[in-house]
Protein backbone atom coordinates (compact mmCIF):
# COMPACT_ATOMS: atom_id res chain seq x y z
CA UNK A 1 0.00 0.00 0.00
CA UNK A 2 1.30 3.16 -0.70
CA UNK A 3 0.88 6.14 1.83
CA UNK A 4 -0.99 9.36 0.96
CA UNK A 5 -1.88 9.74 4.11
CA UNK A 6 0.85 12.22 5.41
CA UNK A 7 0.33 14.04 2.34
CA UNK A 8 -3.70 14.92 2.98
CA UNK A 9 -4.52 19.03 3.82
CA UNK A 10 -6.16 17.69 7.11
CA UNK A 11 -2.41 16.99 8.42
CA UNK A 12 -0.66 19.64 6.75
CA UNK A 13 -3.05 22.14 7.95
CA UNK A 14 -3.94 21.74 11.11
CA UNK A 15 -3.08 24.20 13.85
CA UNK A 16 -4.28 23.22 17.98
CA UNK A 17 -6.41 24.84 19.49
CA UNK A 18 -5.39 25.93 22.95
CA UNK A 19 -8.05 22.97 24.55
CA UNK A 20 -6.33 20.09 22.29
CA UNK A 21 -2.77 20.35 22.93
CA UNK A 22 0.41 20.50 21.04
CA UNK A 23 2.29 18.08 19.22
CA UNK A 24 5.46 17.31 20.05
CA UNK A 25 8.55 14.72 18.18
CA UNK A 26 8.75 12.82 21.71
CA UNK A 27 5.27 11.96 21.83
CA UNK A 28 5.10 11.42 17.80
CA UNK A 29 8.25 8.73 18.18
CA UNK A 30 6.55 7.38 21.62
CA UNK A 31 2.88 6.81 19.30
CA UNK A 32 5.22 4.82 16.25
CA UNK A 33 6.39 2.95 18.85
CA UNK A 34 3.20 2.20 20.48
CA UNK A 35 1.63 1.51 16.88
CA UNK A 36 4.87 -0.95 16.39
CA UNK A 37 4.43 -2.80 19.30
CA UNK A 38 0.64 -3.49 18.57
CA UNK A 39 1.64 -4.64 15.33
CA UNK A 40 3.97 -7.12 17.00
CA UNK A 41 2.11 -8.38 19.53
CA UNK A 42 -1.18 -9.58 17.36
CA UNK A 43 1.52 -11.08 14.84
CA UNK A 44 2.79 -12.87 17.26
CA UNK A 45 -0.54 -13.42 18.86
CA UNK A 46 -1.55 -15.38 15.10
CA UNK A 47 1.20 -17.45 15.41
CA UNK A 48 0.10 -18.87 18.91
CA UNK A 49 -3.03 -19.18 18.03
CA UNK A 50 -2.41 -20.60 14.71
CA UNK A 51 -3.34 -24.21 15.59
CA UNK A 52 -6.06 -23.82 17.15
CA UNK A 53 -7.93 -22.09 14.48
CA UNK A 54 -6.72 -24.28 11.99
CA UNK A 55 -7.75 -23.55 8.35
CA UNK A 56 -10.11 -20.45 9.66
CA UNK A 57 -6.36 -19.18 9.64
CA UNK A 58 -6.87 -17.90 6.16
CA UNK A 59 -10.73 -16.44 6.78
CA UNK A 60 -9.12 -14.24 9.92
CA UNK A 61 -5.83 -13.01 7.15
CA UNK A 62 -8.97 -12.23 4.32
CA UNK A 63 -10.67 -10.49 7.05
CA UNK A 64 -7.97 -8.67 8.62
CA UNK A 65 -7.23 -6.93 5.43
CA UNK A 66 -10.19 -5.68 4.30
CA UNK A 67 -10.81 -4.49 7.79
CA UNK A 68 -7.28 -2.89 7.67
CA UNK A 69 -7.62 -0.99 4.50
CA UNK A 70 -11.67 -0.02 5.88
CA UNK A 71 -9.77 1.76 8.72
CA UNK A 72 -6.64 3.37 7.15
CA UNK A 73 -9.56 5.11 4.86
CA UNK A 74 -11.73 6.19 7.56
CA UNK A 75 -7.93 7.65 9.37
CA UNK A 76 -6.86 8.85 6.34
CA UNK A 77 -9.99 10.99 5.74
CA UNK A 78 -10.57 11.67 9.44
CA UNK A 79 -7.41 12.25 10.91
CA UNK A 80 -8.99 13.31 14.62
CA UNK A 81 -9.91 9.59 14.80
CA UNK A 82 -6.61 8.57 14.73
CA UNK A 83 -6.41 8.22 18.30
CA UNK A 84 -8.73 5.39 17.81
CA UNK A 85 -8.32 4.10 14.78
CA UNK A 86 -4.35 4.05 14.30
CA UNK A 87 -4.26 1.23 17.18
CA UNK A 88 -7.58 -0.65 15.99
CA UNK A 89 -5.39 -0.33 12.41
CA UNK A 90 -2.08 -1.55 13.89
CA UNK A 91 -3.57 -4.72 15.82
CA UNK A 92 -5.65 -5.59 12.58
CA UNK A 93 -2.96 -5.60 10.65
CA UNK A 94 -0.32 -7.68 12.91
CA UNK A 95 -3.42 -9.91 12.54
CA UNK A 96 -2.85 -9.78 8.55
CA UNK A 97 1.11 -9.68 7.72
CA UNK A 98 1.57 -12.52 10.78
CA UNK A 99 -0.78 -14.56 9.20
CA UNK A 100 0.64 -14.32 6.13
CA UNK A 101 3.76 -14.82 7.39
CA UNK A 102 2.57 -17.88 8.70
CA UNK A 103 1.40 -19.28 5.80
CA UNK A 104 4.33 -18.58 3.70
CA UNK A 105 6.67 -19.97 5.95
CA UNK A 106 4.73 -23.39 6.22
CA UNK A 107 5.82 -23.66 2.63
CA UNK A 108 8.95 -25.32 2.18
CA UNK A 109 10.91 -23.39 -0.81
CA UNK A 110 9.88 -19.91 0.94
CA UNK A 111 10.83 -20.80 4.23
CA UNK A 112 12.82 -17.92 5.95
CA UNK A 113 11.79 -15.22 3.20
CA UNK A 114 9.71 -13.35 5.57
CA UNK A 115 11.42 -13.40 8.24
CA UNK A 116 14.55 -11.97 5.54
CA UNK A 117 11.59 -8.97 4.57
CA UNK A 118 11.21 -8.49 8.11
CA UNK A 119 14.72 -7.60 8.84
CA UNK A 120 15.63 -5.74 5.38
CA UNK A 121 12.51 -3.29 6.48
CA UNK A 122 13.42 -3.03 9.49
CA UNK A 123 17.34 -2.07 8.11
CA UNK A 124 16.11 0.42 5.46
CA UNK A 125 13.99 2.13 8.22
CA UNK A 126 16.43 2.32 10.05
CA UNK A 127 18.90 3.57 7.25
CA UNK A 128 16.33 5.97 6.36
CA UNK A 129 15.59 7.59 9.77
CA UNK A 130 19.72 7.58 10.48
CA UNK A 131 19.91 9.74 7.02
CA UNK A 132 17.33 12.21 8.11
CA UNK A 133 18.42 12.80 11.57
CA UNK A 134 22.41 13.54 10.62
CA UNK A 135 20.59 15.80 7.34
CA UNK A 136 23.00 13.64 5.39
CA UNK A 137 19.76 13.98 3.28
CA UNK A 138 17.82 16.89 2.84
CA UNK A 139 13.93 16.73 1.54
CA UNK A 140 13.36 19.02 -0.43
CA UNK A 141 10.35 20.46 -2.39
CA UNK A 142 11.73 18.93 -5.27
CA UNK A 143 12.14 15.72 -3.63
CA UNK A 144 8.39 16.45 -2.10
CA UNK A 145 7.51 16.03 -5.63
CA UNK A 146 9.17 13.88 -7.11
CA UNK A 147 8.28 11.63 -4.32
CA UNK A 148 4.54 12.23 -4.62
CA UNK A 149 4.44 11.54 -8.16
CA UNK A 150 6.47 8.58 -7.73
CA UNK A 151 4.00 6.94 -5.41
CA UNK A 152 0.79 8.32 -7.44
CA UNK A 153 1.87 6.50 -10.31
CA UNK A 154 2.62 3.52 -8.32
CA UNK A 155 -0.99 3.71 -6.88
CA UNK A 156 -2.37 4.24 -10.31
CA UNK A 157 -0.89 0.54 -11.37
CA UNK A 158 -2.15 -1.14 -8.27
CA UNK A 159 -5.44 0.09 -9.30
CA UNK A 160 -5.15 -1.24 -12.43
CA UNK A 161 -3.81 -4.76 -11.50
CA UNK A 162 -6.99 -4.76 -9.40
CA UNK A 163 -9.46 -3.96 -12.11
CA UNK A 164 -7.64 -6.00 -14.63
CA UNK A 165 -7.68 -9.46 -12.30
CA UNK A 166 -11.60 -9.02 -12.36
CA UNK A 167 -11.32 -9.78 -15.66
CA UNK A 168 -8.80 -12.50 -15.84
CA UNK A 169 -5.63 -10.35 -16.75
CA UNK A 170 -2.87 -9.88 -14.86
CA UNK A 171 -0.99 -6.77 -15.01
CA UNK A 172 2.69 -7.00 -16.28
CA UNK A 173 5.52 -6.82 -13.80
CA UNK A 174 3.36 -7.71 -10.81
CA UNK A 175 4.10 -11.41 -10.84
CA UNK A 176 6.77 -13.82 -12.07
CA UNK A 177 10.58 -13.72 -11.87
CA UNK A 178 11.62 -12.33 -14.80
CA UNK A 179 14.65 -9.38 -14.59
CA UNK A 180 11.86 -6.97 -16.16
CA UNK A 181 9.63 -8.14 -13.02
CA UNK A 182 12.65 -7.72 -10.56
CA UNK A 183 13.31 -4.57 -11.49
CA UNK A 184 10.11 -3.09 -11.19
CA UNK A 185 10.11 -4.11 -7.63
CA UNK A 186 13.20 -3.21 -6.80
CA UNK A 187 12.20 0.80 -8.57
CA UNK A 188 8.94 0.27 -5.91
CA UNK A 189 10.95 -1.35 -2.81
CA UNK A 190 13.24 1.96 -3.15
CA UNK A 191 10.38 4.42 -3.63
CA UNK A 192 8.89 2.99 -0.35
CA UNK A 193 11.81 3.34 1.47
CA UNK A 194 12.25 6.73 0.35
CA UNK A 195 8.87 7.34 1.87
CA UNK A 196 10.40 7.17 5.14
CA UNK A 197 11.72 10.27 4.36
CA UNK A 198 8.74 12.40 3.92
CA UNK A 199 7.14 10.72 6.80
CA UNK A 200 10.08 12.03 9.09
CA UNK A 201 10.07 15.40 7.56
CA UNK A 202 6.06 16.25 7.40
CA UNK A 203 6.19 15.01 11.49
CA UNK A 204 8.90 17.23 11.98
CA UNK A 205 7.22 19.97 9.83
CA UNK A 206 3.92 19.56 12.24
CA UNK A 207 5.59 20.03 15.06
CA UNK A 208 7.03 22.84 14.32
CA UNK A 209 3.42 24.32 13.32
CA UNK A 210 2.17 23.36 16.73
CA UNK A 211 -0.05 21.21 14.95
CA UNK A 212 -2.86 19.03 17.22
CA UNK A 213 -2.26 16.70 19.72
CA UNK A 214 -4.15 13.92 17.83
CA UNK A 215 -1.75 14.41 14.63
CA UNK A 216 1.21 12.45 16.81
CA UNK A 217 -1.11 9.29 16.25
CA UNK A 218 -1.80 10.39 12.83
CA UNK A 219 2.05 10.80 11.96
CA UNK A 220 2.64 7.70 13.57
CA UNK A 221 0.14 5.71 11.61
CA UNK A 222 1.70 6.91 8.45
CA UNK A 223 4.75 5.70 9.43
CA UNK A 224 3.46 2.11 10.11
CA UNK A 225 1.84 2.34 6.96
CA UNK A 226 4.76 3.00 5.03
CA UNK A 227 6.66 -0.30 7.14
CA UNK A 228 4.07 -2.79 6.09
CA UNK A 229 4.13 -1.12 2.45
CA UNK A 230 7.91 -1.72 2.45
CA UNK A 231 7.59 -4.87 3.93
CA UNK A 232 4.72 -6.47 1.66
CA UNK A 233 7.06 -5.04 -1.06
CA UNK A 234 10.05 -6.85 0.32
CA UNK A 235 8.87 -9.89 0.24
CA UNK A 236 6.88 -10.10 -3.12
CA UNK A 237 10.68 -9.12 -4.14
CA UNK A 238 12.31 -11.96 -2.21
CA UNK A 239 9.56 -14.33 -3.72
CA UNK A 240 10.54 -12.85 -7.55
CA UNK A 241 14.49 -13.64 -6.75
CA UNK A 242 13.17 -16.93 -5.24
CA UNK A 243 11.16 -18.10 -8.00
CA UNK A 244 14.38 -17.86 -10.22
CA UNK A 245 16.43 -20.43 -8.20
CA UNK A 246 13.62 -22.62 -8.59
Amino acid sequence: MANPFLARAGFTDAVAAPADGQMTLAGSITKTGALMGLCAASAIGIWVTSTSLGPSTSTAIMVAAIIGFVLAIATSFVPKWAPVTAPLYAMVEGVFLGGLTLVLNSVPKYAGLPLTALALTMLAGGAMLALYVTRVVHVTQRFRAVMLGAMLAIMAYYLLSFVLGFFGVQAPFMTGSSWASIGFSLIIVGVASLSFLLDFDMIEQAVNRGSPKYLEWYGAFGVLVTFIWLYLEMLRLLLKLNGRRS
